[in-house]
């Protein structure tokens, strides 16, 4: 049979055949995504405008209080000084210099000398990088406190020090052994037991003796105020008590 054949006989598209309304769906998709992806990447952007902004405003008002903290401390420290009759002290030879590696390692920021029960003290504060200060304090860098005393007389050089990383427990159970480390001369001095608990307590901090100066740290986290000088003068006066000397403990000036 020739001729044309009825529309009602033409065979329906076979599945797959057709690729108009697939490639109708295709871009749909396409566009859906591209616009969903806008949406998404704006919403992305202005919550890290939004997060940025609050950072920047967190970290401006973190300054302004911190700025406000060390005026305060600033006005604290000048009213101590004058007070307690406290004289600046010139840089000097400190007797920390020949342990440290490398001298501008260690800045001194400040300090002032006066007599502390009796014997001459010189307190301040100093900034220190690269583990200069050792385990004479638990941390590379920072700010610290510092305390120079001077004793009568000359001693043979000796210190006690940090274990940064002590064992969990000894097997003696030395406690004083366990986390901190005695060093050089008179080690029965060292083995005191007032001493040994005085450090576990952490009522005096590690400490050096070189000839007749007796010199500590003490790691600071806030601007330096009156208290925290004199803390660790009261502190190092401690460990010079410990060693028989005949001082009165917490007494100033």
């Amino acid at each position: 049979m020739s001729g044309p054949v009825p529309a009602h006989r033409r065979p329906s598209a076979l599945p797959g055949r057709d690729h108009r309304g697939v490639l109708a769906g295709f871009l749909a998709v396409i566009i859906g995504a591209r616009i969903g992806m806008s949406a998404l990447k704006l919403s992305l952007v202005l919550s890290c405008l939004v997060l940025l902004a609050t950072l920047l405003a967190a970290f401006v008002a973190l300054s302004g209080w911190w700025r406000l903290r060390e005026g305060r401390a600033a006005r604290e420290l000048a009213g101590w000084v004058a007070a307690g009759g406290w004289e600046p002290v010139p840089d000097r030879p400190w007797p920390w210099w020949g342990l440290v590696e490398h001298a501008d390692t260690v800045t001194v920021l400040r300090a002032y000398r006066n007599r502390v029960a009796g014997l001459p003290v010189v307190t301040g504060e100093l900034a220190f990088v690269d583990d200069a200060l050792s385990t004479a304090v638990d941390r590379r860098e920072g700010y610290a406190v510092f305390v120079v005393v001077t004793l009568p007389q000359p001693a043979p050089a000796r210190a006690v020090r940090l274990r940064r990383n002590p064992v969990s427990r000894r097997l003696d159970r030395d406690e004083f052994r366990r986390r901190f480390r005695p060093v050089g001369a008179e080690q029965h001095r060292l083995d005191d037991p007032e001493l040994r608990a005085a450090h576990v307590r952490g009522e005096i901090p590690p400490w050096t003796l070189i000839e007749d100066e007796l010199f500590v740290f003490v790691p600071l986290t806030a601007p330096l105020r009156p208290e925290h000088l004199e803390d660790a003068a009261r502190r190092a006066i401690r460990v010079a008590h410990l060693f028989g000397l005949p001082v009165e403990v917490g007494e100033h000036g």
